[in-house]
């Protein structure tokens, strides 16, 4: 057997096999001899020949109908793949399963310059193929990941819901060069319903259950989830936007971010919700190399971390309750997350004046039944590494995980529900961004806004940005520093109603409360919190940005064993002569 050098080639033809694709109608052209040298050398494959595109497509109809397989055709460039496209509207109105391979000269790049028979096909009439996807010349391994999956999307479509036509656009070198032995295999994603038989889970195995944000588990899936972790070897992973009440959950963002133990990663990743905020937990599973599924009732593709082999379009209580619920597990899996995460509280030092601090002093004073908000990002990384009361819900803007809108979002929540208190944590920058939402004529004497103003983009500020490095360089443009008539914090200090914030507040018949330090915060706290207020209330709390970018640092480095082998690190670094660093350095790549 030989294959091609191109490895995109490689991909879609490892692909086809796998996805149980045998019949190829090929045309003739040489920006897709690849793989059709490719394929007419592997006996898996039957291939048909048609010199007309047109005639091509219409075989591929009558051969998907009568043999109930899905059938490949590929052409080359120019105008051939026009030719397909008769025959692609009658597979689509028929849901007939047929995917056309069409490929042409060079890249992406290369479109519109005048490259001879090179045309536009990023571009499809929307009744020929349910999804069109082009895959790109892959020069490394970013590029193979990246088609890889837009070739198991498009294969997967041509059965999904009732089936039908697909369209692979694939980039082409005119290499031309072929190897001896097998095509190189490409990972394999399976898509599940319902009612399949699902992959089994074995004993041994250890499960992180990674939560994306989900609004509101439904008392069925938080039920068959908990049953899941009871008789499996397993966690659930999750960040306050995910509201899971059930067995077996951590909140992983304070594990994470301190240095993680391997025995912490887990075999297999489920991966549950929507676009999660919580980075230092991506990254830990991320770092794991872990095999991940994927459920969801959308039954997309969602290959967040690069491993994905398994999709199960399916509710989160008809995955989960398909699993044995009466297994017997050892729960060390669990425990070791929980444990460290005790471990990691335990050694809690008293943080500066801060967002840091005044997060851990708020979270377990936040009224039972209450809602609460985050505005993106660091405001929501701050809290995620205190436990809340079990009965608060949390929400945040991470779907479009953009600056605006948390005000207004807040406030919507608070009028679907005005018997529940709604308090939004936020940072200057956002509250500003949407401080017009203050004078909604709507606002009612539920809305709480806590706002941690240290005058500047604090995120960019924090140890783990990459901004951090900078120093002020980033203060003008990067962290947007002293907008908003910022002033200095003893000033502030001194006369708390120069605030802009606050008096924009007031004017708007809000109850303003200015907190400088770590006594002004205590002693008013409870007012803020009060369920009773006849107003709604804005508290303003002034801190310093080089203390909120302390505690962070003091938080993500809470193991006083790993803190010693820093220090040991640091101190071997400064006696060694550069050269023997490099030379190190040079060792270990």
């Amino acid at each position: 057997m030989k294959y091609s050098n191109e490895k995109n080639s490689q991909i879609i033809v490892s692909l086809l096999k796998q996805h149980g694709v045998r019949k190829v109608i090929a045309s003739p052209g040489s920006a897709n001899m690849a793989i059709v040298v490719t394929l007419q050398n592997d006996p898996f494959f039957e291939i048909y020949s048609s010199v007309d595109e047109r005639s091509a497509a219409y075989m591929a109809c009558g051969l998907a109908e009568t043999s109930g397989e899905t059938v490949a055709i590929t052409c080359t460039g120019a105008t051939a793949s026009r030719n397909y496209l008769p025959g692609l509207t009658e597979a689509y109105y028929r849901k007939l399963p047929v995917v056309a391979i069409t490929a042409f000269r060079g890249g992406a790049d290369m479109i519109g310059q005048l490259v001879p028979q090179n045309i536009d096909r990023t571009q499809i009439q929307h009744d020929v193929a349910l999804i069109s996807v082009d895959v790109p010349v892959v020069k490394d391994e970013e590029d193979a990941l990246y088609a890889n999956r837009l070739v198991n999307q498009a294969l997967l479509e041509t059965k999904r819901h009732g089936g039908g036509p697909v369209h692979i656009n694939v980039a082409a070198l005119y290499g031309n060069t072929f190897f001896d032995g097998d095509v190189p295999k490409s990972r394999c994603i399976h898509r599940y319903y319902a009612h399949d038989d699902f992959p089994a889970i074995k004993p041994d195995v250890k499960v992180a259950v990674f939560c994306g944000a989900i609004t509101r588990f439904t008392a069925k899936e938080q039920q068959t989830l908990s049953d899941f972790i009871k008789s499996h070897n397993s966690v659930v992973l999750c960040d306050h936007s995910v509201n899971y009440c059930g067995e077996g959950k951590v909140l992983s963002s304070l594990v994470s971010e301190n240095a993680t133990n391997p025995d912490l990663y887990p075999d297999l990743i489920i991966h549950i919700g929507e676009v999660s905020g919580d980075y230092p937990t991506m990254g830990v599973l991320q770092s794991s190399g872990a095999e991940v599924w994927r459920v969801s009732e959308d039954g997309e593709i969602r290959d967040y971390f690069g491993r994905l082999t398994n999709v199960f379009e399916c509710s989160l209580s008809d995955f989960f309750g398909q699993y044995d619920s009466s297994l017997s597990s050892t729960h060390d899996y669990y425990n070791a997350w929980a444990r460290r995460r005790k471990e990691l509280v335990s050694w809690m030092p008293e943080f500066p004046y801060s967002h840091r601090w005044i997060a851990q002093k708020t979270s377990l004073l936040i009224p039972d039944n209450s809602i609460l908000h985050f505005a993106i990002l660091n405001s929501l990384r701050t809290w995620n590494c205190f436990e809340l009361p079990e009965h608060v819900r949390c929400f945040c803007n991470t779907g479009g995980f953009g600056i605006d809108g948390a005000i207004s979002t807040m406030l919507g929540s608070a009028l679907a529900d005005p018997g529940k208190l709604n308090i939004l944590v936020t940072g200057d920058l956002a509250f500003f961004y949407d401080m017009n939402a203050l004078g909604n004529r709507h606002v009612l004497n539920n809305v709480r806004i806590l706002l941690i103003n240290n005058g500047t983009g604090g995120e960019f500020h924090m140890p783990y940005s990459s901004g951090s490095a900078l120093g002020d360089t980033i203060d003008p443009y990067v962290a947007a520093t002293g907008h908003y008539q910022w002033k200095s914090y003893d000033e502030y200090a001194v006369k708390p109603s120069s605030s802009p914030a606050g008096q924009w507040a007031e004017s708007l018949g809000f109850t303003y409360i200015a907190a400088h330090s770590k006594s002004d915060f205590e002693q008013s706290i409870s007012d803020f919190l009060d369920t009773n207020s006849k107003t709604p209330i804005l508290m303003e709390c002034f801190t310093f940005i080089d203390d909120d970018a302390l505690a962070a640092k003091m938080i993500g480095d809470l193991d006083p064993t790993q803190r010693k082998k820093q220090e040991i690190r640091a101190t071997v670094k400064k006696m060694l002569p550069k050269g023997v660093l490099e030379t190190i350095k040079h060792i270990k790549k």
